[in-house]
């Protein structure tokens, strides 16, 4: 009879203890990401509608419905994502912020010093530390003062034969053309140079120039095919040209300037607004014409 006393009474205890075991991060995260996703599949919204919206990556996205905490950043930039995510789908992001919070690293053993073990230091050591010291400091100087000055040196001999190569040359171009120049040899020249002066115009009807004064997703379409697709940062200037068609869907409209067919450069829309935009080539005039225009 003791016996299944006891027996019952750590079943029951094990059982309490399994029950209050907490939930780990992987399981809140799952739980998260099946909330989210229910709601968006009732709404009917893709998730690159949600990516173009919230400026987040589809693949992270994709990886916080499928609870893979293994490719999302560290939990604090997760949450951030989270709560952007809940935002986007007009839930309470502070409720969705809060169910995952960020793992607290362990705190770190501080040692104590004692400064009874520490050997004490004696006037004859400062001494011959601080002698030690002053040599150093004299060699490193006089090593840097001599490095500089043979430095300069071979930098001025260089300078000299560089300087009587360009005389020399000077000078044989200068009686070859008198022996060999005609009255109009120098239209001649003049014509030349500009030949070798490459046309950089566009040899395509539709082209599309994107220069990004702040951090935007974009996505481009040449000819019905994805030619781009990602967040590119400030400061980028990118081009693409078409045959046909050419789409450009912007997630920060207000971040990015964009010039066709070399015309003047103008922004998209309002910042942190999505927007697309669709040139086609019956509807534009050639990057030629735009150009001898202006």
């Amino acid at each position: 009879m003791t016996k299944n006393l006891l027996f019952l009474f750590f079943k029951t205890t094990k059982q309490k203890l399994h029950s209050q075991e907490p939930e780990t991060p992987q399981k809140k995260l799952a739980e998260i990401g099946t909330q989210l996703r229910e709601y968006r599949e009732q709404q009917s919204i893709s998730l690159d509608k949600v990516a173009v919206v919230t400026m987040i990556r589809r693949n992270l996205l994709q990886a916080i419905e499928d609870g893979q905490l293994d490719q999302l950043p560290e939990p604090i930039y997760t949450q951030g994502l989270i709560k952007r995510y809940a935002e986007a789908m007009g839930l309470d992001a502070t409720k969705f912020a809060d169910f995952f919070p960020p793992i607290e690293p362990p705190a770190r053993s501080r040692t104590k010093i004692s400064w009874q073990h520490l050997p004490q230091l004696r006037p004859m050591h400062l001494y011959l530390f601080y002698t030690f010291l002053i040599i150093c400091s004299v060699n490193g100087l006089s090593q840097l003062m001599g490095s500089s000055v043979t430095a300069k040196n071979g930098a001025g001999t260089q300078e000299l034969a560089l300087d009587r190569q360009k005389q020399d040359s000077l000078t044989a171009s200068a009686s070859s053309t008198s022996k060999n120049q005609k009255p109009d040899g120098h239209v001649a020249v003049k014509a030349a140079i500009n030949g070798q002066k490459s046309d950089k115009s566009s040899n395509k009807p539709v082209m599309v120039s994107l220069t990004f004064k702040a951090e935007s997703w974009m996505q481009i379409e040449v000819d019905g095919k994805t030619e781009f697709e990602g967040i590119l940062p400030i400061g980028t200037v990118r081009t693409w040209e078409a045959d046909r068609k050419l789409v450009v869907v912007a997630g920060n409209a207000g971040g990015v300037m964009i010039a066709v067919n070399n015309g003047q450069p103008e922004l998209i829309g309002a910042p942190g607004v999505p927007k697309e935009l669709v040139f086609k080539a019956d509807e534009l005039k050639p990057a030629a014409e735009v150009k001898n225009q202006g």
